[in-house]
């Protein structure tokens, strides 16, 4: 009885507060005789949720939002790690790190090695299941912000931090955009520019409005090419003035190259890729193979971009058959055109990129990714970006210059390419004479079916000048073609070059081999490597550095081996002599070039054609007036090349590739 007098009593409490609380005017405005004004609560029926009118919200919600996502995140960081602190488990770090928590300089190097000790002994502690099971220990924290005045700079942070991303004010990124555009999209046709600068207001808006931990879609396309543009941007002045600028703008490149990979690798955790992480990946390998050369970096790009485009079925855009759903041919049917065209530019740069690295950095029996049976994607269309929105646009002839014109005849090298790396046997010494001029003439033939505006022999001609005059790119892009298709034909004789039972076919692929490195090498003497009135000019010197080493190691190879002699060799000795000068010149800004000068340098000296003090007088510009000519015939007939048997390539492979 007293249990329900209870319940009673708490009933009535409960309907007397009601009853107060949407009584008007109330008590106490009464008593003090004056307007009420206290709002009315309406009582909410239980399990009823009362609604808001959205157009009443205030236009700060999303901001308010975000902030309270921060405010939350905070919260549960510091929770975590008072928790780690009190059990001596490490908290998971779901949030960057604040300003207060950077490192003070102050400190000093022992407090800072205490801390990083302390660190690594939390680190070797065992996890709770609940933390490794947890998507915030899978995950990999940010914070991104947007600069007001500029770009990020070193001198503004002595000290950066890994997990902060600082964009540059939107108009900033959109310059650059252009710039990138300008320099590097017809060498790179995989970017759309007006679908590029709607996602530069997208990638600024969630940035601002959305959320400043998650990187969203694009963010990671937007800082590559941003650390592409910081580099291109026009330096006009000597080489003097142009020197210093850029190797500061290489050091502020670099900090947004790594915030890309940093948001590359949130979306890798969270599997959240897209189409413009593919194409972040190759801007990123472009750029470090620019300023690395051969770099395993580059190759470890390389790799999961093919990775992720599997998972993006990249390779099957235009797979439909018989057993294709309605659903999914109705998908494809409602997709983008231009989404699906820039789908295929991805994907068959992707395959070039693919097959033409695997042999040129690797072994001529090369590996490569992407299997051409497996590949469901139809060639890219030879038509402009202008006319990519343009349903009744009609494919041009490979003999019409386009802007896809560079992209489809590279597509066609690399496809030579993997036909050597397949047909190659395991060991180079099996290879028939019959195999190696099959694959020759491909080589050959590919190079004499090139449209007039690709051919270098007619460079000089009326209509090819008048080409290069309406269109700046194209002399780049010949440039280019030539060199990777005479590059891959120096890789396939080289390993035959130092000697083959068959005296015939040794002395065609001698001279196939020597034919192809001085169309290489001719390449850049017209090229100034003093005068430099463009950040663009260092650019291009970086990347055609490998290709100037490769035609000197034909060089350098013949001249130990083959014993050159009168005219033949007078004039090879001054080739090489040439590319050397070049390499040494260019070794200040250039630590590639360093590497090739000091590689070639050593194969010399190891072959006893040139002796190490004429190296080093070489070098420093010196030479001493008692020291023979390191290529004079009577020092190279008294040397015993008895010993210089034929030597296996990979060795030589070896001594410049990591």
């Amino acid at each position: 009885m007293c249990g329900a007098k209870r319940k009673l009593s708490k009933f009535r409490i409960v309907f007397m507060a009601g009853s107060i609380l949407t009584r008007q005017p109330c008590a106490n405005c009464v008593t003090r005789s004056v307007t009420c004004k206290e709002q009315v609560f309406v009582p909410v029926a239980g399990g009823i949720k009362r609604t808001h009118d959205k157009s009443e919200l205030p236009d700060e919600i999303p901001r308010i939002v975000a902030r309270l996502d921060r405010v939350k995140a905070y919260i549960e960081a510091q929770k975590s790690h008072s928790q780690g602190s009190s059990s001596g488990r490490p908290a998971v770090n779901v949030t960057p790190q604040s300003h207060s928590q950077t490192p003070d300089r102050s400190e000093g190097v022992p407090a800072l090695a205490t801390r990083a000790s302390q660190a690594s002994t939390a680190n070797n502690t065992a996890w709770p299941i609940e933390a490794v099971t947890s998507d915030r220990a899978l995950g990999h924290s940010l914070s991104i912000s947007v600069l007001t005045n500029s770009c990020l700079t070193p001198q503004q942070h002595g000290y950066i931090d890994p997990s902060q991303i600082q964009l540059p004010p939107k108009q900033k990124a959109v310059r650059l955009l252009q710039i990138y555009i300008g320099h590097i999209g017809y060498f790179q046709n995989i970017i759309y520019q007006p679908h590029a600068l709607e996602l530069i207001h997208e990638v600024y808006h969630a940035v601002s409005y959305v959320s400043t931990i998650t990187a969203p879609r694009g963010l990671a396309l937007i800082l590559a090419v941003i650390a592409f543009g910081v580099i291109l941007d026009p330096i006009e002045g000597d080489f003097d003035t142009v020197l210093p600028v850029f190797k500061q703008r290489l050091k502020i490149s670099t900090v947004y190259m790594r915030a890309s990979m940093d948001c590359l690798e949130q979306h890798r955790r969270t599997l959240s890729h897209s189409l413009e992480n593919v194409q972040a990946m190759f801007v990123l390998q472009f750029l470090i193979n620019h300023i690395e050369t051969n770099s395993p970096r580059a190759r470890s790009l390389l790799a999961e971009a093919v990775t992720v485009s599997h998972s993006l079925c990249l390779h099957l855009v235009d797979s439909i058959s018989p057993r294709t759903s309605p659903a999914e041919l109705l998908s494809v049917a409602c997709e983008d055109p231009i989404v699906l065209e820039m789908k295929r530019r991805v994907w068959w740069y992707l395959t070039a990129t693919d097959w033409i690295v695997s042999l040129v950095e690797g072994p001529v029996n090369a590996v490569y990714f992407v299997k051409p049976n497996c590949s469901r994607t139809t060639d890219p269309r030879n038509i402009n970006d202008d006319e990519l929105g343009d349903p009744h646009a009609h494919e041009r002839p490979l003999s019409e210059l386009t802007s896809m014109s560079y992209s489809l005849h590279r597509l066609k090298i690399a496809e030579i390419a993997r036909y050597i790396s397949d047909q190659m046997p395991r060991d180079i010494s099996d290879a028939t004479c019959e195999l190696i001029l099959s694959l020759d003439s491909k080589l050959e033939s590919l190079i004499l079916s090139l449209p007039a505006f690709f051919r270098l022999e007619i460079a000089d001609s009326e209509e090819t000048v008048r080409i290069d005059h309406m269109h700046p790119h194209v002399p780049m892009q010949r440039l280019l073609i030539n060199f990777m298709a005479n590059l891959i034909r120096c890789k396939l004789h080289l390993p035959f070059l130092s000697g083959h039972p068959s005296q015939v076919l040794h002395a065609f692929l001698r001279d196939a081999s020597l034919k192809a490195a001085r169309r290489v090498l001719s390449a850049y003497r017209d090229m100034s490597f003093t005068n430099i009135s463009h950040s663009f000019d260092l650019m291009k010197i970086q990347g055609i550095v490998f290709h100037m080493f490769t035609g000197a190691l034909i060089l350098a190879t013949d001249l130990c081996c083959n014993q050159a002699q009168g005219d033949d060799r007078k004039h090879q000795s001054a080739e090489l002599m040439g590319v050397l000068r070049q390499l040494e010149g260019i070794k200040q800004y250039s630590q590639s070039a360093t590497k090739f000068y000091e590689t070639l340098t050593q194969l010399l000296v190891k072959y006893r054609v040139w002796v190490p003090d004429v190296i080093t007088s070489t070098a420093t510009g010196v030479r001493p007036e008692s020291t023979a000519d390191p290529f004079d015939q009577d020092f190279m007939q008294g040397q015993d090349f008895e010993a210089l048997a034929p030597f296996g390539y990979e060795e030589l492979w070896n001594t410049f590739v990591d």
